[in-house]
């Protein structure tokens, strides 16, 4: 059960990196998303299936960097550590910590504010989405606007769920992935993966100068998905998959 979800997540992972890479590009990073979902299904999937997970995101972004990226395998093999590192962030904190994910709300008016609240996070970035895809990328203004101001919109009401979830949710498990899932998780993936594209001495395809560039798309990109993306599963999988086979209560089983 493990291998046959690992091999599904791994191959959505790195449809949707491929896709986010196209779609949403960071200029002059070729693999390097402005918005990568991929983070939002490995990530995740971490919590879930401990060590799977991040092997899930770092094969995933090593096909990613041989194609459409072009990159070498030597350098594919070291920038996919980024990957691997954004699920081990959360795994770490919530094994090393002992802390349950149960992203459960308490109270029932609490739960009946939380969930709309995320959904509409989501929807709105899903229409974002779209209108980017379909017109913002072929005609420009006033779709690029709509797509940002959707964006923006559902990671402001998203973060406003995980606010309430924070409060009268299980504290441990929120805080505990607000800090490690979703910005630990960002900065350091996008730390490591700024640096292997820019800063190795003949390896880097992209100039020193373009760190910062890189480490931004990168790491925002990367919190918004998991902020909006990755909650709504969280929250809505979460007590399914504790039930099923394929849950790690430690780190491979």
């Amino acid at each position: 059960m493990h291998l046959v979800s690992f091999a599904l997540a791994t191959a959505i992972s790195y449809v949707l990196g491929v896709v986010s890479a196209l779609i949403f590009p960071v200029l002059g990073a070729p693999g390097v998303s402005a918005l990568y979902v991929s983070a939002a299904i490995y990530v995740p999937l971490a919590i879930w299936m401990g060590m799977w997970g991040c092997l899930a995101g770092y094969v995933s972004c090593f096909f990613l960097g041989l194609w459409p990226s072009g990159y070498s395998p030597l350098l594919s093999s070291v920038w996919s550590v980024a990957d691997f590192l954004e699920g081990l962030m959360p795994l770490l904190f919530f094994r090393m910590l002992k802390v349950d994910p149960n992203f459960a709300i308490k109270r029932p008016t609490a739960a009946k504010a939380f969930k709309p609240l995320v959904a509409v996070g989501v929807a709105l970035l899903i229409i974002g989405l779209i209108v980017q895809i379909y017109l913002g990328a072929t005609y420009g203004e006033p779709f690029v606007s709509v797509y940002k101001y959707a964006l923006y919109s559902g990671l402001a009401l998203s973060i406003i769920g995980i606010l309430v979830g924070a409060f009268v949710g299980e504290k441990r498990t929120w805080s505990t992935y607000i800090f490690s899932g979703v910005i630990l998780a960002s900065v350091v993936s996008g730390v490591w993966g700024a640096w292997a594209l820019t800063l190795i001495p003949g390896l880097s395809p992209l100039p020193a100068g373009l760190f910062p560039v890189v480490f931004t798309g990168w790491a925002i990109g990367d919190i918004i998905v998991l902020a909006i993306i990755a909650t709504a599963l969280l929250t809505a999988l979460t007590p399914m998959i504790k039930r099923s086979q394929i849950y790690v209560r430690r780190w491979w089983t």
